[in-house]
């Protein structure tokens, strides 16, 4: 039985992460941070989810759809914070980026991320990861996941997309929608009330018309 090695989807080499860490600048504002505006102007039709949700089995069907909608053959799985670079190359000689092909399972999917460096699990990205990107090198469309914010939120560059046809809005809301608030609010203790100078700024970048 042939079992797949999950570091080979780890990025090694520097000239791979320069080359895509130019298609994430092309759709991420990374000098910016929820609930900052975090997509570059060409992108809008925002919805969000639970962080938690990314971290799971059953997300890489939602990946898969994405991709089938952009024609990608693979998408980059892309940590933020740790650093990639200063933090993650620096001690374990590979980043906490990804290439992941069409072609894995969800099975797969959670194995990779649970991956850690060797003596290092707990520097797996399931476990140690605070700002996460996901994309497509067809630049159609983002993902900006924030743990400390416990959420994701998706973009796409298609002013004409007709969003139900792509993500289940049952699950995807938009900004105004209270379920995202009480998400956000389980940072905010012991009161778990988000502060309005965030909600506002929240609402005001990511509302479902803009």
């Amino acid at each position: 039985m042939f079992i797949l090695d999950w570091k080979s989807f780890f990025i090694k080499n520097v000239n791979e992460f320069i080359k895509l860490k130019k298609i994430q600048e092309e759709i991420f504002l990374l000098d910016k941070e929820i609930p900052e505006q975090v997509f570059q102007k060409e992108f809008s039709n925002y919805r969000f989810e639970q962080f938690d949700n990314l971290m799971s089995e059953e997300f890489w069907a939602t990946i898969c759809k994405l991709a089938e909608w952009s024609k990608d053959d693979y998408v980059t799985f892309a940590v933020l914070s740790p650093h990639p670079m200063d933090y993650y190359y620096k001690e374990f000689g590979y980043f906490n980026w990804l290439e992941l092909p069409m072609n894995l399972s969800g099975d797969d999917y959670l194995n990779i991320l649970n991956e850690g460096p060797q003596n290092y699990e707990a520097d797996s990205i399931i476990n140690n990861s605070t700002i996460i990107t996901l994309f497509s090198p067809s630049k159609k469309w983002g993902i900006w996941a924030d743990r400390d914010y416990e959420i994701n939120v998706i973009a796409f560059n298609d002013n004409d997309l007709n969003i139900d046809a792509v993500l289940d809005t049952k699950v995807w809301l938009s900004a105004e929608n209270e379920a995202v608030q009480e998400w956000m609010s389980y940072t905010f203790r012991p009161d778990f009330k988000v502060p309005y100078s965030i909600s506002n700024k929240l609402i005001m970048n990511y509302a479902k018309n803009k």
